[in-house]
């Protein structure tokens, strides 16, 4: 899930990236798959079905975020990472692994189907903007379904969870710096004080919400940080405040990015001082469209048994973010939570932990779910 700024940090692309999407593109090349490259480290691949000898049918994308944290691991496990304080700590690596083995199957499958899979292997997702990529490149559109899994550590192997709408809130970064002018602490008049309108800033916006939403709409304004000042004795110069909104609405998302602008820059007058307040969008919300999430409901309980399948929102919902929302904000798709937890408290650790060990039993399930949702899009 993603988890920081929209700017790829240089260990987010080292050699064992390169290495993850060489692989990849080789394992592509073996089973006679098609595929393009979206920059250096991302993947799209193409299976067209020839059951009736022609390209006609439907189109569904699968995808897969590939990329590791910047965590030394420590499980202890035999195939641990090699990679000195690089980890895959969010089940990156069976997304992956799962998508690369439906696509096979798929491949061997072609005579059995007509329309087309598509094979996002997508980079950058911890960083939140890794799939927009895919929008430049136009390919997060025209297709009839997009179909995506995340290993779940919180429910047992054997069950997956999904819902019926919002599944993921939105995130955004913003950085508000305002700009004073500094005096000595015992002339107070002298200076127009960024340190005391920045804290101001900060404690109005985490109100907006109980102040202009709906009290049905959920919301987080999150500041992270607030950096001011050169000395105990001299009024600040200059602050600045960094943070991220959360929401499970497009609109709501719009209506809060108005409105920090216009609070920031309102109580920066007030003070005297200037605000400027910058945005960066890493991820709309991901909603579920419901023929999509009816779709993956059946095929899930073909799979594992209606009484292995949870829908209750309220146990799922939170306010992490997966930039899988720009592959399914125009077109129809769900993404499905597979369940990753065992016996062994360290299969129920939270995602991100240094010891995380899914139950492997989750990737088979993972790769049998791509490959089930494709099919039962196309036959």
């Amino acid at each position: 899930m993603a988890q920081g700024r929209g700017i790829e940090p240089l260990w987010s692309c080292p050699q064992t990236v390169f290495k993850t999407t060489s692989f990849i593109r080789g394992e592509l090349e073996r089973f006679g798959i098609e595929y393009r490259t979206v920059d250096e480290t991302r993947t799209f691949g193409k299976i067209v079905g020839n059951k009736s000898g022609n390209a006609d049918g439907k189109t569904v994308l699968l995808r897969a975020d590939i990329d590791a944290l910047p965590i030394k691991e420590e499980t202890g496990l035999s195939c641990a990472s090699k990679n000195e304080g690089v980890m895959h700590a969010c089940g990156h690596d069976f997304h992956t692994s799962a998508l690369l083995g439906a696509a096979k199957a798929l491949s061997r499958l072609r005579d059995s189907f007509d329309g087309t899979v598509l094979l996002a292997f997508q980079q950058a997702e911890e960083y939140g903007h890794g799939s927009k990529f895919f929008v430049k490149e136009g390919l997060t559109k025209g297709y009839d379904r997009a179909f995506s899994v995340h290993i779940a550590p919180f429910y047992p192997v054997g069950t997956v969870a999904l819902t019926n709408g919002p599944d993921s809130a939105s995130c955004d970064y913003f950085k508000i710096s305002v700009k004073g002018k500094p005096a000595h602490i015992s002339k107070p008049h002298y200076g127009k004080n960024a340190l005391l309108a920045a804290a101001e800033i900060a404690s109005a916006l985490t109100k907006l919400h109980s102040t202009f939403l709906n009290p049905i709409e959920n919301a987080v304004i999150g500041i992270g940080t607030l950096h001011a000042g050169s000395s105990w004795n001299i009024i600040a110069k200059e602050a600045v405040l960094e943070g991220t909104i959360r929401t499970f609405s497009h609109e709501v998302q719009t209506l809060l990015i108005n409105k920090i602008t216009e609070q920031a820059k309102a109580i920066a007058g007030l003070y005297e001082t200037e605000a400027e307040v910058e945005f960066e969008n890493f991820t709309p919300s991901l909603i579920n469209d419901e023929d999509s999430f009816k779709e993956a409901y059946r095929v899930s309980a073909e799979l594992l048994g209606e009484k292995n399948i949870v829908t209750d929102s309220r146990s799922l919902l939170d306010f992490g973010a997966d930039d899988f929302a720009e592959f399914i904000r125009y077109e129809k798709g769900v993404y499905v939570h597979v369940g990753a937890a065992n016996d062994d408290e360290n299969s129920r650790l939270t995602l991100h932990n240094s010891r995380l060990t899914p139950d492997e039993g989750a990737l088979k399930i993972a790769a049998e779910l791509y490959l089930r949702y494709a099919l039962s899009v196309l036959i």
